[in-house]
């Protein structure tokens, strides 16, 4: 079993505490680098009690909720296996997460049968992605394709990791992850897109 490190949500939730989020939102940020540092700290207790029968048990225990496929992506990211990895977060999205949603659907359609008001509706709960499952979904996403050499759809994540909310911009330019599509044409101009104030001098408004 090799050793392995977090270089994904750990390395977001570490510049938590380093860099503070983008003024224009801080209340999102926050929320959301708490839900990667809860994130990464699930994913670090899984790595350092896994086995050799990891395959075994990953291909009888199928995640459940966008959680468990969230951690388990993150380990096939430490891992290298940025395939598998991709392929998880893909399907996490697929999956129950910790929004509830309610949704009606009409049982009959035209006139009732016995006459009066049009048939009648049934409820059902079901459980959604929220707005910072759906930032880290893609943050995820966009580092497994970096990793894959896949530039367009890295930054595609990341543009809808942004407009989910998600703004650590500091994080996006540093993170180790994304490395393969920083400095990229494409990168650049999303990040000058959603970043423009960076290094914004009000006084120099004032210049002639």
């Amino acid at each position: 079993m090799k050793t392995v490190s977090i270089t994904l949500f750990l390395a977001v939730a570490t510049t938590a505490f380093v860099t503070p989020p983008n003024v224009r939102s801080i209340h999102t940020s926050t929320q959301c680098l708490n839900h990667l540092q809860m994130t990464a700290a699930a994913s670090a207790n899984a790595a350092a009690t896994a086995n050799d029968d990891d395959d075994d048990q990953r291909a009888t225990n199928k995640p459940t909720s966008f959680r468990d496929a969230e951690v388990l992506g993150l380990r096939f990211m430490q891992e290298g296996q940025f395939d598998e990895a991709l392929k998880t977060f893909q399907n996490g999205m697929k999956l129950p997460g910790s929004r509830p949603d309610v949704i009606r659907t009409k049982l009959l359609s035209g006139p009732s049968p016995v006459g009066g008001a049009v048939g009648g509706s049934e409820s059902r709960t079901v459980l959604s992605l929220d707005e910072f499952e759906l930032q880290a979904a893609h943050y995820n996403m966009a580092c497994a394709h970096a990793q894959l050499k896949n530039v367009d759809e890295s930054v595609a994540n990341l543009l809808k990791a942004f407009e989910c909310g998600f703004d650590n911009f500091s994080t996006v330019r540093g993170d180790p992850d994304l490395k393969p599509v920083q400095g990229t044409v494409e990168f650049d101009d999303l990040m000058e897109q959603y970043d423009s104030q960076k290094g914004f001098n009000p006084f120099g408004l004032f210049k002639k």
